[in-house]
């Protein structure tokens, strides 16, 4: 796998060092300063340091060390302040040597675990990272421990090991960009390897076809893709799931003319899969958009149904059961499901939309502002995120879709 060059933080690893560094009373120094001379250095290191002045706070710093090199916490700092100038050599031999003079001082072992990680020294950073990750209470110190430690599990060759933590991260820091980068990255590199292992140990196996057909299909190489999960159907003919994928593709490719033979192979291999196996409700989804497309609403009625009854959290097929009932003029048998819709996404446009209509034509007038309202919130929320994000939920079937052109009522 991939590993990256550096580890990154959009926070100041300033707060990573719970230091309290004030005039010893005590102090081995060439000259013997006293108290307030030494306290003149820290105080103008301290304020360069907040300052991001990293050369002005070295300088300080270098200086403090020398007139009190008996002192910890002076080490530590410049080992910090080393550490914010990327020159993560130059840290670890402060770091080492305020361990030395105070193994007590908070923090000190995580930054030169991240100081050795930096230079590639991944073997002696890792159990200083792997406690500092599983232990710490400071947020940001554990997140940094937690970039690192994917990192040096990527170069050691345990990417289980890194997968893991990814999944970590992924769930203690959900919206850092950082951390979505690496993990995704990571993530994706994991599968790649995953799959060339399987190119391996089963290269002419249906695992391997299919696997290939998904990597085309995704990349919107349909010819590709057909081939493979065709080459599957010859393997093993029974297979759950590739009748369903052959459908996705060919209506892919008819690119929604209904009256393109690339559409009409699909509805048969729909058709197939759900003879095959009648709980599959993606298939009777499939079915279902097409025929309430082609105006055949009743068959969509029950097709819809059928997905909704085999699995009740479908989304898709309860806004498109109740968009059918509403053309075939029964809008109150429509409610419960756009409502079951709705607790779960709030912000569905097309369910939202199919509440006005519903609520018109039952003459709620109430209920059909309040949807409308609710549908300009929602459009002006979904229209500010990322279109990749919204195109997220259930990628594996035709979503449901405001019909082009289409108004609140």
């Amino acid at each position: 796998m991939i590993v990256p060059r550096r580890v990154t933080s959009g926070v100041a690893v300033v707060v990573l060092l719970g230091l309290s560094l004030q005039a010893p009373a005590r102090v081995e120094a060439r000259q013997g300063p006293d108290s307030a001379v030494l306290r003149q250095h820290a105080e103008a290191g301290e304020r360069a340091l907040a300052e991001h002045r990293y050369a002005d706070a070295a300088k300080a710093y270098e200086t403090l060390r020398t007139l009190s090199p008996g002192t910890g916490e002076v080490h530590a700092r410049l080992g910090l302040i080393y550490f914010q100038q990327g020159r993560f050599a130059d840290a670890i031999v402060p770091l080492r040597e305020a361990l030395r003079l105070k193994p007590g001082l908070p923090n000190v072992d995580a930054l030169l675990a991240m100081s050795l990680s930096e230079l590639g020294q991944y073997d002696e950073a890792l159990p200083a990272l792997q406690a500092t990750f599983s232990g710490a209470s400071d947020a940001v110190l554990r997140r940094m421990a937690g970039l690192h430690l994917q990192r040096i599990y990527t170069a050691l060759g345990r990417d289980r090991d890194a997968v893991d933590v990814a999944l970590q991260m992924s769930r203690l820091y959900p919206d850092d960009p950082e951390v979505l980068y690496h993990s995704g990255r990571l993530f994706a590199n994991f599968a790649y390897l995953q799959t060339m292992r399987l190119s391996t140990v089963a290269p002419d196996s249906v695992w391997l076809h299919q696997a290939a057909g998904e990597a085309n299909e995704s990349q919107g190489m349909y010819d590709a893709a057909l081939s493979e999960y065709r080459e599957v159907l010859r393997m093993a003919p029974h297979r759950p799931g590739i009748h369903l994928r052959i459908g996705r593709v060919l209506l892919a490719r008819a690119n929604n003319d209904p009256s393109n033979a690339d559409a009409l192979e699909a509805r048969r291999s729909f058709e197939a899969e759900l003879a095959a196996d009648p709980t599959n409700a993606n298939a009777a989804y499939e079915l279902a958009e097409m025929a309430r497309k082609g105006g055949r609403f009743d068959q969509a009625r029950e097709l819809f149904a059928q997905a909704v009854d085999h699995q009740p959290a479908f989304e898709h097929a309860r806004v498109g059961l109740s968009r059918t009932l509403i053309a075939l003029g029964r809008p109150a048998e429509a409610l419960p499901h756009l409502k079951t819709v709705l607790e779960q996404n709030p912000d569905n446009e097309v369910a939202l939309y199919q509440l006005a209509q519903a609520s018109r034509a039952l003459g709620d007038t109430e209920g059909q502002k309040k949807a409308l309202a609710d549908f300009t919130r929602a459009r002006e929320r979904t229209r500010s995120r990322q279109p990749a994000l919204v195109a997220q939920t259930q990628r594996d079937v035709t979503p449901q879709v405001l019909e082009s052109g289409a108004a609140p009522p």
